[in-house]
């Protein structure tokens, strides 16, 4: 009877142990490894099962080894009987029906316990995987993307001061709410509420950050300060100045974002392009 269910969940490290020991009486051995030093997470929704009155609709999350993740093969026959059991091993009285099972690596695990940076990892690629390899890594790949490290660093460090600028300028006139009172056409709304939900859905993506200005790049930052210019007119010569660089870093930027080679060119463009803001910014004004 639905009057007798705790809708609690067990602890999950247990609940684990003991599938674990169901999995190896019922001959799932493979199973049984693939699983061991997992983590377990029990989650019901707010939907009934259907399966039985007023019991919870209920997935189990396993964040496995990455090595075990990487060898793991889960059809849907093998997913179908993990949710059997998982579902078994859930004690009646809680009102938790197992309904469905997801296997993920354990990022945190595998980065606490490897230290090489990323760099290290493509050299290790680099050289276990050499020329000889099919499928390798070429030499230039590397040195290039070495470079590509600074341009990102460069642009990384651009658009985030545009960004600190325009919220100090807005914060001064406005105040902390000064979101709400500026000037934004529908393309900029549209981008952030867009933008807001995909980081919503993909749940491995770090939040952007507390302000709205963190879900707009280059070109929606240089359409906010054309359509409040009256608040931003006095920092700059006029707006075609300010509007012809921001357009140059966001071409740049797109290239860094598909991940093409920057030349020399383009790079030179980014240091101009960065140091005539600053010291347009910083410039003493009659």
């Amino acid at each position: 009877m639905s009057d007798n269910f705790t809708y609690q969940a067990p602890d999950s490290d247990k609940y684990l142990q003991v599938l674990l020991k169901l999995l190896k009486s019922k001959g799932e051995n493979s199973l049984s490894e693939l699983l061991k030093n997992s983590k377990c997470v029990i989650e019901s929704s707010s939907s009934f099962s259907r399966s039985r009155w007023n019991a919870y609709y209920t997935s189990v999350y396993f964040y496995v080894p990455t090595d075990n993740f990487e060898i793991m093969n889960l059809d849907e026959k093998t997913k179908s009987r993990l949710v059997e059991l998982c579902d078994m091993v859930m004690p009646k009285n809680i009102g938790f029906d197992v309904m469905n099972v997801e296997i993920s690596p354990n990022i945190d695990d595998y980065f606490s316990s490897n230290e090489s940076t990323l760099e290290d990892d493509l050299e290790e690629f680099s050289q276990s995987f050499g020329e000889t390899e099919k499928f390798h890594i070429p030499g230039d790949v590397l040195s290039k993307g070495k470079e590509m490290m600074k341009v990102y660093l460069y642009l990384y460090a651009i658009e985030n001061y545009v960004r600190i600028f325009i919220e100090q300028v807005c914060i001064d006139i406005y105040g902390q709410d000064y979101f709400s009172k500026l000037t934004l056409t529908k393309i900029i709304k549209d981008t952030i509420t867009g933008r807001k939900r995909t980081e919503e859905k993909n749940h491995w993506v770090s939040v952007r950050g507390d302000s709205d200005l963190f879900y707009l790049d280059f070109i929606e930052l240089n359409a906010l300060i054309q359509n409040n210019w009256e608040i931003f007119k006095e920092f700059f010569p006029d707006q075609s100045w300010i509007t012809a660089k921001l357009n140059e870093l966001y071409s740049i930027r797109n290239l860094v974002a598909h991940n093409s080679y920057i030349g020399e060119h383009e790079r030179n463009i980014l240091q101009v392009n960065f140091r005539s803001i600053v010291k347009q910014l910083n410039s003493n004004k009659s």
